[in-house]
């Protein structure tokens, strides 16, 4: 019993929802300045990060490519060249030995 219940109050909030769209459907919405700058900004960091992870492949693509050429096995290439790339990425950590 309590599962209809449940069903018939999302059936009429889906309901209320659907009147309440409609309702607004003429309404024009215009976005602030600032909203206007964020999306632009956020567009523009899209856009970076795009470029950034293109410049990446071409250069892991290079690098397995250099590395068949020099020792003729591309899966150990692969293996090589991405960890090496992981490398690159992470923050050194420098150990220091007790004094």
């Amino acid at each position: 019993m309590k599962p209809v219940l449940i069903l018939l109050a999302l059936l009429a909030l889906a309901g209320f929802s659907a009147l309440s769209a409609a309702a607004r459907a003429d309404d024009t919405f215009l976005l602030p300045a600032f909203a206007d700058v964020q999306l632009s900004t956020a567009s523009q960091g899209r856009q970076a990060q795009e470029e950034r992870d293109h410049a990446l492949a071409e250069r892991r693509q290079r690098m397995i490519e250099e590395c068949v050429a020099n020792h003729g096995y591309e899966q150990d290439c692969v293996r090589e060249v991405d960890t090496e790339l992981r490398a690159e990425r992470l923050d050194p950590v420098h150990v220091r030995g007790p004094h």
